[in-house]
């Protein structure tokens, strides 16, 4: 076997039809593309046992192009050298066959082999017999798909020109075919798999490896994008999502600073025309979702042919389709696992990280922390909520800094972050110290301080949930300072909150079946004559296992959960039908205080759920007293002088009580309209040892007088205190030195044995 490529150049020049032309009459000038296609030839395999034949095709054909294109001649002297040359050489156009060779039909044969077990159905056949006995049928060239048969005496260089020309023509359009074939597979394949992606990253991967597959070779491509929905680092403007050839080491870099001038040039007119812009050697497709833009570059070092061009633009509208739907699925992705304001993972992706993490170290010294911002809602009330999302952003930035890579970091409620990491990388210490230094926010200065709650993984058993609800539990015990402060989980704190909230739900049980809760009455004595005055009610609460319930453990339960409210009316309902049916045996003087809540003043139909009930019980309002502690001072001005007032319009008659514990100042406490003053018993208490303590008593006694206020004093325990009130002026007493609490029953008891003392009018 022999390859023989032939560029001699010949003595005479053979008149010659307008499907060709001699290399002598080409353009002195062409394009360097066009130069690169004239320099693929041909190529033409002559098949014939004798070698004369050879030498005169080769002289017949010397020099001569088809559509501009130079021929190739490849020899083969039998139809066995002929088939191992084809399978070393594919790209063959046109084989010019021998009928008989080493047998009479080794030609036909040949043709068999070329089109079933070579599988090349483009190549075009042209036969040629020296013996014209041994043409082959009819039905034979049809079923092989030959293109044409010649005697060799037919064969004049004219025509052996003609028919190879045909025969090129013929292979070239149907590997045009075939090439357009692959590409629409290709171009399917690809669509399929695109729909299927959920990041830019793989979309941009996957497009640019199909389309090398496209072109069949390796491509020098480069993906470009607009900032996403989750690219807050990256400046504005394209960034090199993804890069192959020469471009791969640009991946990730903006591209007007990676990418040379020229190549932005084509990117920008790519841009603005929105379509496919074909140059010489490349080519830019645009690709839009609406909410941002994408341009790619694929260099082929070639210009690309008629058929190409057309796959291309098809590939892109299908690429267009596929991205907006990659863009789309990326965005949903990120609101749904990102923080949009500050880009950090959200509480979702937090924990699902954390997860990921516990089940992949399965422990180890690990622990979760949250993160708040101290008084960060005043920011917000006083700055407006532009400030105060600025300010997130910058604390987020902070925290990053402090914290370092090791640290996951995220935000998981309004003002609250979440970081989980080694333990020796979440260091209090170090946030509190981060933080010294102020953050300037729109024209202010501001001073923030963090608290944080922390629990170890080590300390905790279960899944990032519990880990979450533990560090939120040691935030809550952090909360309880004005500053920034720092607690980490204990056992204790999860014993306490099961024991809350196993309580709560006794507690609710307890109010919808009203089970375990009754009324204790306590009397009201006037010191100075012995006389009953009236009687407190005092709420007492027996849980399922037989256990009483101190009041201010289930009281401040019920006040934080609202269901004081519904708990406050069945504690009113009850002491006024109770003493209206004290009023029946004849006790008409008694009076009746019960407490109130500062929550219950806050609901709207208070009022009015107060008059039903005096109305429905029948009872003087005059003979009712409100209890309210100095916390009321605490709640909105406005309403709580409308709700006082309101109940004072009824005839009701209010009391402040546990005066003196602080909770809020005597300017506050002498501008609410009550009638009556309680002392807290941790004044009486050492009443008579301690002179400091006389002495506060006393100023409580004269600051109420001077109010025209009626003095109680609470926790009178001795004839000893009852008496040091009485010198100072105070009549009205209660304790245990008069009378412990009561249930109703024994309350009556008690009552008969003092009948005669309710003879007195109620001070």
């Amino acid at each position: 076997m022999s390859l023989v490529v032939d560029q001699q150049s010949g003595e005479s020049a053979m008149p010659a039809e307008e499907s060709y032309r001699f290399a002598e009459d080409q353009p002195a000038e062409q394009s360097a593309a066009a130069d690169e296609l004239l320099q693929r030839p041909w190529r033409v395999l002559v098949t014939d046992d004798d070698e004369e034949v050879h030498r005169a095709t080769t002289y017949a054909l010397r020099g001569i192009e088809v559509d501009g294109r130079p021929l190739e001649l490849l020899h083969a002297s039998s139809a066995l050298e002929a088939i191992e040359l084809l399978k070393v050489e594919r790209d063959i156009a046109v084989g010019m066959l021998d009928v008989v060779m080493e047998t009479p039909d080794a030609g036909l044969r040949l043709v068999e082999t070329i089109r079933k077990d070579l599988g090349l159905h483009s190549m075009r056949i042209v036969l040629r017999t020296g013996q014209p006995g041994y043409a082959p049928e009819l039905e034979v060239i049809q079923r092989y798909d030959i293109n044409d048969y010649r005697t060799k005496s037919e064969l004049s260089q004219t025509r052996l020109i003609t028919t190879l020309t045909a025969a090129v023509r013929a292979y070239e359009q149907l590997e045009l075919i075939r090439a357009a074939n692959r590409g629409m597979e290709t171009v399917a394949r690809a669509s399929n798999e695109i729909f299927r992606l959920r990041s830019t990253q793989e979309f941009s991967r996957v497009l640019l490896q199909h389309m090398a597959e496209l072109f069949s070779r390796p491509v020098d491509g480069v993906v470009c994008l607009e900032q996403g929905a989750g690219d807050a680092q990256r400046d504005h403007g394209l960034y090199i999502e993804f890069g192959t050839g020469r471009y791969a080491v640009m991946q990730g870099c903006m591209a007007d600073k990676a990418l040379d001038v020229e190549l932005l040039r084509a990117i920008r007119r790519c841009s603005a025309a929105r379509t496919c812009v074909f140059e010489s050697t490349r080519f830019a497709m645009w690709l839009g979702s609406g909410s941002r833009d994408a341009v790619v570059v694929v260099d082929l070092g070639q210009s690309l042919q008629g058929v190409e061009q057309r796959l291309v633009e098809m590939f892109a509208a299908s690429l267009a389709v596929g991205f907006e739907n990659v863009d789309l699925i990326e965005r949903l992705d990120f609101f749904a696992f990102f923080d949009p304001l500050t880009h950090l993972p959200n509480r979702t992706r937090f924990l699902s990280d954390v997860d990921q993490d516990l089940y992949t170290r399965q422990g180890g010294s690990r622990c979760l922390a949250i993160a708040d911002i101290v008084r960060f809602s005043e920011v917000n009330d006083a700055l407006g909520h532009r400030c105060g999302d600025s300010l997130l952003v910058a604390v987020a930035k902070r925290l990053r800094g402090a914290m370092g890579a090791a640290v996951s970091l995220s935000r998981i409620a309004g003002d609250t972050f979440g970081l989980y990491g080694p333990e020796n990388s979440i260091d209090p210490g170090v946030i509190r110290k981060a933080f010294e230094q102020s953050f300037f926010v729109h024209g202010h200065a501001l001073s923030v301080q963090m608290r944080v709650g922390l629990v170890r993984v080590s300390q905790c058993k279960g899944n990032a949930v519990e880990l979450l609800r533990n560090a939120n539990l040691a935030l809550s015990q952090a909360r309880q300072s004005s500053g920034s402060a720092f607690c980490e989980f204990s056992v204790m704190m999860s014993e306490d909150v099961q024991t809350r909230v196993s309580m709560l739900h006794s507690l609710r049980a307890a109010i919808d079946f009203k089970r375990g809760l009754t009324l204790h009455y306590q009397p009201l004595m006037n010191a100075s004559s012995g006389e009953v005055v009236g009687v407190e009610a005092l709420l007492r609460w027996r849980n399922d296992f037989g256990e009483m319930v101190p009041p201010q453990r289930f009281i401040p339960l019920a006040e934080r959960t609202g269901m004081i409210n519904e708990l406050g009316l069945w504690v009113l309902e009850q002491a006024l039908d109770r003493l209206s049916a004290w009023h029946r045996q004849g006790y008409r003087q008694l009076g009746m205080a019960v407490n109130v809540s500062p929550v219950q003043l806050r609901a709207d139909d208070f009022v009015i759920k107060v008059r039903q009930i005096i109305e429905f019980c029948d009872v003087p309002p005059a003979l009712i007293s409100f209890d309210l502690t100095e916390s009321i001072g605490l709640e909105e001005p406005v309403l709580l002088a409308s709700r006082l007032m309101a109940l004072r319009e009824l005839g009701i008659r209010l009391t402040l009580d546990d005066f003196g514990t602080g909770h809020s100042s005597l300017r506050q406490l002498m501008g609410l309209c009550t009638d009556m003053v309680k002392i807290d018993p941790g004044y009486i208490e050492e009443i008579v040892e301690s002179a400091d303590a006389r002495a506060l008593a006393a100023s409580i006694v004269d600051l109420a007088k001077k109010r025209s206020s009626c003095v109680i004093a609470e926790g009178v325990e001795t004839a000893e205190q009852a008496q040091a009130l009485v010198d100072m002026g105070c009549v009205l007493m209660q304790g245990f030195h008069f009378g412990r609490p009561m249930a109703a029953d024994q309350f009556e008891h008690w009552l008969r044995a003092n009948k005669a003392s309710l003879l007195v009018s109620n001070p």
